[in-house]
């Protein structure tokens, strides 16, 4: 039976991803001795949690679509109609869309069985919360799941040299969401 990890191993391996993110984000590249640097550990912690590059990059994949998971499922467990939910998932994407890497955002495609289980599940979410929308009658019939998730990304990470990325995003969600309701 395997014990569950110290909190100050689960503190450190989350300054390391916040690190790589950052650093990749700042710089678009993220050297392993700098992202441990930034995250105030040695690169012996970096290499204890992660064998290599791959493995933090597979690591950053697998915590976002998690994010974008959990957010789906709040979202199902709550919102009313499916414009609503569309809606607050959208918002939701753009508060968390600095803490996103992904493969829509440029990231490399993860081979991680654990990410490959969760992007299933985040597609098929967004599949139940467009159905939600056709069925209550605020959706149009032709929206899709792939229309959700490709808008989902293209607002999620601010763009550069956009200082009020909230509020241009917030705009885009509102464009978005007339777009999509049922006439």
């Amino acid at each position: 039976m395997s014990r569950a990890p110290r909190r100050d191993a689960v503190a450190n391996r989350e300054k390391l991803l916040l690190a790589a993110l950052g650093t990749l984000r700042r710089d678009g590249t993220a050297p392993m001795s700098v992202i441990a640097g930034e995250a105030g550990v040695g690169v012996g912690t970096l290499y204890r949690h992660f064998r290599d590059r791959e493995a933090l990059l597979d690591a950053l994949q697998v915590r976002s679509i998690a994010m974008v998971a959990r957010l789906l499922d709040d979202v199902l467990s709550r919102a009313g109609s499916g414009a609503e939910a569309l809606r607050e998932f959208l918002t939701g994407t753009v508060a968390h869309g600095s803490e996103l890497f992904l493969p829509h955002h440029g990231a490399p495609r993860s081979q991680n069985p654990e990410y490959a289980d969760l992007n299933r599940q985040v597609w098929q979410r967004a599949g139940q919360m467009v159905e939600r929308g056709r069925d209550d009658g605020t959706l149009r019939v032709d929206l899709t799941a792939r229309d959700v998730i490709m808008f989902g990304s293209l607002i999620a990470v601010p763009m550069p040299a956009v200082d009020d990325w909230p509020a241009v995003a917030g705009r885009q969600i509102e464009l978005f969401l007339d777009a999509a309701r049922r006439r």
